[in-house]
């Protein structure tokens, strides 16, 4: 209930089914539950994507700026679209680790560590950055 107010029961109208495919439910919705992938898998993932990364030179390991991103994936393991914000300190600074964890997942790419097998899982991800995920430059 907001301000004293019965919810809107009303129901949602159906979906267009433009570019969709037979099974496909949730085309371009949002991400329902974080991937199941093993934490030697996401860490190898990390590792990887430090060795592309550098620190954007207005950032220091000391700022406290986070970003979190949308990543979506082709089964080869490359990038199938630009990451999209969905999260984000209030700071100047962001906009600067925003573009710098997007540099660093473009520049990396493919991510063979992800299991063709397994792509349900990662086609999807949710990547928090934070200056301590670069290399310093």
């Amino acid at each position: 209930m907001l301000l004293g107010l019965p919810p809107d029961l009303s129901p949602l109208p159906p979906a267009p089914a433009q570019g969709r495919t037979k099974g496909d439910d949730n085309f371009d919705g949002p991400a329902t539950e974080a991937a199941d992938i093993a934490s030697t898998l996401i860490a190898e993932f990390r590792r990887h994507l430090k060795t592309c990364s550098n620190l954007p030179a207005s950032l220091s390991g000391a700022d406290d700026v986070k970003v979190k991103l949308r990543v979506l994936m082709t089964p080869d393991g490359r990038l199938a679209a630009e990451p999209i914000l969905i999260e984000a300190s209030a700071s100047m600074k962001g906009p600067l680790l925003m573009q710098g964890a997007i540099r660093a997942l473009q520049a990396c790419q493919p991510y063979a560590m992800l299991p063709v097998d397994r792509y349900g899982e990662w086609k999807v991800l949710d990547l928090s950055f934070t200056p301590q995920d670069f290399s310093a430059s």
